[in-house]
């Protein structure tokens, strides 16, 4: 069986770590060996670069953000994603390239053909499945606030995670084949089973 690379994109409060679970039982119970991992933080330089991005006291332009976010994300896919993928690992994602698109060229507003050029040309793997947890800004915030202490990214303006929340529309338009939006204002319930049917889907494709 081929591997497959799953990613989980959302704004914050979106729902996605709550998902992940679902999946790996589901992949559990096929026999389908796997690892779970992140952005930032899952390369070999990803726990430094993850403090630095999400601490609020952090001061760097959007520019450096992004290239802090890429570095990473090269390194997480030298490291992790293609030699798990080789072995025949599938791969599950806690945010990838979409993130940079919805995040840095949304809500920092930077040009998205830049950062599209810069994904082409480090040579990045494209997910076979994207899942987009989409859900109103006003209760994804009211849900990180229940939370308590919020990090450099959450404790932005109202705008800024609109902006991310119609970046991340505007790619699952572009990209109908690889995102399967997923309403996470629903009962947990079941917003977890139609993740369980996107994932049934892909598995029984193979």
């Amino acid at each position: 069986m081929e591997a497959k690379f799953i990613t989980l994109e959302g704004i914050e409060g979106s729902g996605k770590t709550s998902s992940i679970k679902s999946i790996t039982d589901l992949l559990d119970s096929k026999r389908i060996t796997y690892v779970v991992t992140r952005e930032p933080g899952g390369s070999s330089i990803g726990r430094e670069l993850r403090s630095i991005l999400l601490d609020p006291k952090t001061e760097i332009s959007s520019e450096v953000e992004l290239l802090l976010m890429l570095a990473d994300r090269k390194d997480h896919v030298e490291k992790v994603i293609l030699p798990n993928l080789e072995t025949g690992n599938w791969v599950i994602s806690d945010r990838f390239m979409d993130s940079s698109i919805a995040y840095q060229g949304g809500g920092r507003e930077l040009d998205k053909k830049m950062i599209d050029s810069f994904s082409k040309n480090l040579n990045l793997p494209n997910p076979d499945l994207t899942l987009l947890f989409d859900v109103p800004v006003e209760i994804s915030l009211s849900r990180v606030k229940a939370r308590g202490e919020l990090d450099r990214f959450e404790q932005e303006k109202l705008d800024f995670h609109n902006r991310i929340r119609e970046a991340y529309l505007g790619l699952a338009e572009q990209n109908v084949n690889r995102i399967q939006i997923i309403d996470s204002s629903q009962q947990i319930e079941l917003m977890l089973k139609s993740v369980e049917q996107i994932i049934e889907t892909l598995i029984n494709g193979l």
